[in-house]
C-alpha cells in the first residue's frame, strides 16, 4: 500500500467515526427539539414565533437524518476524499516542478543581516524603500535561475529550486548584485545571509514543509553577511562539479537538531556568463576554396 493509500485509508476511518457520532448527536438533538415542542405547546400555547423556529429546527435534523438513511455514509466522506484525494495530486504536482531526478529538492533561506536595527536607524519608509530595491534584485536572480520563491519572510525569502547549482549561483549573484548595486543599495549597503541545503520535502497549499526545510533555515542562521553556507548533503551534490569552490567546513550545532553538522562555505562560483555567450554565438562555416 502506497503513502496516499494509506493515507486516504486512515481519513476514511476518522471520518466515518466522526460521521457517526454526528448521526448520534442528530438523533438525539431531533429527540430534544420534539420533547421542547411538545412543551412549547403545553406552556406557551399562544407563542407562534417559539413554536416555527423549532418546527424548523426539527426540519433540519429530520431532512439530515433522512439524507444520510437514503445515501449512506458514504455519500458524506465522499466529497471529503475527493479533498484530499485532489489536495494530494496538488503536492504531487508542486514538488514534481522543483524536485531533481533523485527526489530531491533545494531549499534557499536567505535575510539581510541586522536588519531589525538598520530599520531603526533608517525609518520604515526609507526601510521600506532599501526593502523593495533588494527583492527586485532577488527577484530578478531567483527567476533567472529558475527558482520558486515558496514566500517572502520580511527581510529574506524561501526559495526552492530543483538543482543544487541553479541555488548556489542564485545565492552567489544576489551576494554580487547587492555589492555592486546603484541607488538606494549603494548609499545604504546591506548584505544578506544565504542558507542552502537538499533533501525531500512535502508540500501543501504552496507552502513546502519537513525537517529538511527546517535545516535550511537553520543553515542559513548560522551565515554571516555575504555568506552563503550549504549544509554537507548539497555539497556532496556537487563534488563532480567545477563550478564551485568550498571553503574549510565549519561545525555547528543546529537547533533541534541531534550532534554536530558540517557546513561548507561557498568560496567561488566560475562565471558561467562568457561561456552562455559563446554558446549563443552562430557558428560560421568556413569558405570553401575554389
Amino acid at each position: 500500500m502506497s503513502v496516499l493509500e494509506m493515507v486516504l485509508a486512515t481519513a476514511v476511518v476518522l471520518l466515518t467515526a466522526a460521521l457517526g457520532g454526528c448521526l448520534l448527536a442528530l438523533r438525539r438533538s431531533r429527540a430534544q427539539v420534539v420533547r421542547l415542542e411538545a412543551t412549547q405547546q403545553r406552556t406557551a400555547p399562544r407563542s407562534p414565533k417559539a413554536l416555527r423556529v423549532a418546527g424548523r429546527a426539527a426540519r433540519v435534523v429530520a431532512q439530515s437524518a433522512a439524507h444520510v438513511r437514503e445515501h449512506g455514509v458514504t455519500s458524506l466522506v465522499t466529497s471529503s476524499i475527493e479533498d484530499l484525494t485532489r489536495w494530494a495530486a496538488e503536492s504531487r504536482a508542486a514538488i514534481a516542478e522543483v524536485t531533481a531526478p533523485d527526489g530531491t529538492v533545494t531549499v534557499l533561506f536567505s535575510d539581510i543581516e541586522g536588519s531589525t536595527e538598520l530599520n531603526v536607524r533608517l525609518g520604515d519608509r526609507a526601510w521600506v524603500g532599501l526593502l523593495a530595491e533588494h527583492d527586485k534584485l532577488a527577484r530578478a536572480v531567483i527567476a533567472r535561475r529558475r527558482g520558486r520563491v515558496v514566500k517572502s519572510q520580511g527581510d529574506g525569502f524561501m526559495v526552492v529550486f530543483r538543482h543544487p547549482a541553479d541555488a548556489l549561483r542564485a545565492g552567489w549573484e544576489i551576494h554580487r548584485g547587492l555589492a555592486s548595486a546603484r541607488g538606494r543599495l549603494r548609499s545604504t549597503p546591506i548584505s544578506v545571509r544565504i542558507g542552502v541545503h537538499r533533501g525531500v520535502v512535502v508540500a501543501r497549499d504552496g507552502d513546502f514543509f519537513g525537517r529538511n526545510v527546517a535545516l535550511a533555515a537553520r543553515v542559513a542562521a548560522q551565515a554571516g553577511g555575504g555568506e552563503t553556507l550549504v549544509s554537507d548533503e548539497l555539497r556532496e551534490a556537487l563534488l563532480d562539479s567545477t563550478e564551485f569552490v568550498f571553503s574549510e567546513p565549519r561545525e555547528a550545532t543546529l537547533k533541534g537538531f541531534a550532534g554536530p553538522q558540517t557546513l561548507w562555505l561557498v568560496d567561488e562560483v566560475v562565471d558561467d556568463h562568457e561561456e552562455d555567450a559563446r554558446s549563443r554565438r552562430p557558428r560560421l562555416s568556413r569558405p570553401r576554396r575554389g
